[in-house]
């Protein structure tokens, strides 16, 4: 518990420092469209190019738990727009609520604490669910965000490829697939913008939360509600189902249970911020999911590390 603890309070003193300084007017709107737009163009895409060109050998024993991985976390997405448009919600807001409750922050919470649990075998495993969250469900998830925005299907797919989330993430899995890497002195330049980008986003996020009244921000809200609740509890619950039928192996239905369960990931709320839909919702589901996971994924951690 105290692992992740100490995880989750660097995460908040970020997002405490982008909340400080919207409140003393630091930081305005316009500041923070151009956070969201560092950490959209350059600091997540060369993260992802980077992360994913040093991905570990893949096992393809493993390719359909990591197919019922995915599934699970396809079907949660599914339930959250199925009950918000039972809702009447409007689908631009039902979409990206959808996405909050599937995309996962494996990469920046949960793979260092998933680290310290399970060992070795969470580096060779955990990565590779990383890829799957940020190179199938991310552009899954901005797909259908561009769909419910009043894109045709095709515009959807072409402003999805043009993503650079997506597009760095495909050039860090073709050099993968060719056994290359980039360049030394380029490598070193995209490590160092890639490291840069969580910073970055947690504290547009603090002042995207800064600018909302705090009452707002404490509030229940029955979609961002929907959003938390998919993500910390049916998520892991629908992958543990899932991998339970299909047998998986022992380590990797622990690593992967425990990365479904980590809280939204900011990257959501700079999408939202970039689509400007529902983007106060977006940071309000990644602020709350967090919270909350500081008690569930402690428990879980417990749970898993003892059976």
């Amino acid at each position: 518990m105290l692992d992740t603890l100490s995880r989750v309070v660097i995460f908040f003193g970020f997002i405490a420092a982008g909340a400080v300084l919207a409140r003393t007017g630091r930081l305005t709107y316009q500041g923070l469209d151009g956070l969201s737009a560092y950490f959209y163009w350059l600091g997540f895409p060369c993260w992802l190019a980077v992360s994913f060109s040093q991905l570990p050998h893949f096992d393809s024993s493993h390719a359909i738990l990591f197919a019922g991985y995915a599934a699970a976390m396809i079907t949660t997405a599914g339930i959250v727009l199925l009950v918000a448009t039972l809702r009447k919600t409007p689908r631009e807001q039902a979409a990206t609520a959808g996405m909050s409750g599937f995309i996962n922050n494996s990469a920046f919470l949960g793979i260092p604490i998933a680290f310290s649990l399970f060992g070795q075998s969470a580096r060779e495993i955990g990565p590779l669910v990383v890829a799957v969250d940020f190179l199938l469900l991310f552009s899954l998830g901005c797909a259908a965000m561009a769909k419910s925005s009043g894109h045709t299907f095709k515009e959807a797919l072409i402003r999805t490829a043009k993503n650079p989330t997506v597009i760095g993430a495909l050039i860090g899995v073709g050099l993968l697939l060719f056994g290359q890497r980039f360049p030394a002195p380029i490598e070193t330049a995209l490590d160092l913008l890639g490291k840069s980008g969580p910073p970055v986003a947690l504290v547009a996020l603090g002042g995207m939360l800064g600018m909302m009244e705090w009452r707002n921000l404490a509030s229940f809200d029955p979609l961002s509600g929907l959003a938390v609740a998919a993500k910390i509890l049916l998520a892991p619950a629908l992958v543990a189902l899932t991998l339970y039928l299909l047998k998986a192996d022992p380590t990797t239905f622990k690593i992967c249970v425990f990365l479904a369960a980590t809280p939204t990931a900011v990257s959501v709320f700079i999408q939202a911020r970039i689509y400007q839909v529902w983007y106060e919702g977006a940071a309000k589901t990644v602020a709350q999911s967090t919270v909350f996971s500081l008690i569930t994924l402690s428990v879980l951690a417990l749970i898993l590390t003892h059976t």
